[in-house]
């Protein structure tokens, strides 16, 4: 058994491999299951971050992402809903690879309102990033109806990030209370930076994040220790 590396106020973070922690977790007890996994960028070292993004390949992102649902199949709900970000290369392997563990509701996308990069004289701007949501059972999505298209909440500025793919805290709050009940749990098994358990911190939700590099751990935990955001 991995003992939590931090414990507190619903908020947990276990430094090791989510393919160890997930079948540990209680049956039944994840509510929102909602990842950021390798895309299969090659991301290198950042900001004296001593370690690439883990598993960053192309083909080894779909099969650890495949392993980690197999992992955490017995400890959803039979509610659950899934939000599994995905890069626009590489999501209809991750569809693939997801599809066999959950009913696949919809493609959103994430539209940053700014170009990435890419080939400026030869591409579109690359603005978008997109995510798979699926579900188990027929729990319906909280507030009103909106578009699969996600607006207004721009990408966090390069000299801001704590992790390569860091995530507005804003987006994952709009996310999880939209798919998590107050007070259900939200696993997030690369959790990096911890963007998905600052936003459920503010929310009021449970939230349990996995992370294979330490130095990201540390850098979760002093987010983790600030005030509550007023989202």
């Amino acid at each position: 058994m991995i003992e939590p590396y931090y414990e507190q106020d619903g908020i947990t973070i276990y430094h090791g491999d989510s393919r160890d922690v997930l079948p540990s977790l209680a049956a039944g007890s994840v509510d929102l299951f909602v990842t950021d996994p390798p895309y299969g960028m090659a991301f290198g070292g950042f900001r004296g971050v001593d370690a690439n993004v883990s598993a960053d390949g192309a083909r080894q992102g779909i099969r650890l992402v495949r392993q980690v649902l197999h992992e955490a199949r017995d400890v959803m709900s039979a509610e659950a809903h899934y939000l599994l970000f995905c890069h626009w290369e590489s999501w209809p392997d991750f569809y693939d690879a997801a599809s066999p563990f959950f009913a696949i509701k919809n493609a959103l996308i994430w539209y940053k309102d700014r170009g990435g990069m890419g080939d400026t004289d030869m591409e579109y701007a690359r603005d978008y990033e997109v995510i798979l949501y699926g579900v188990r059972g027929r729990r319906a999505i909280d507030g009103k109806r909106d578009g699969a298209v996600i607006t207004g909440y721009p990408p966090v500025r390069s000299q801001l990030r704590e992790h390569p793919t860091q995530k507005p805290v804003e987006l994952l709050a709009h996310l999880i209370g939209k798919h998590a009940p107050i007070g259900g749990l939200v696993p997030d098994p690369f959790m990096g930076s911890g963007t998905t358990l600052r936003a459920a911190k503010d929310l009021g939700r449970r939230a349990i994040g996995i992370e294979i590099n330490e130095d990201y751990c540390k850098i979760a935990v002093e987010r983790l220790r600030q005030s509550v955001l007023a989202l």
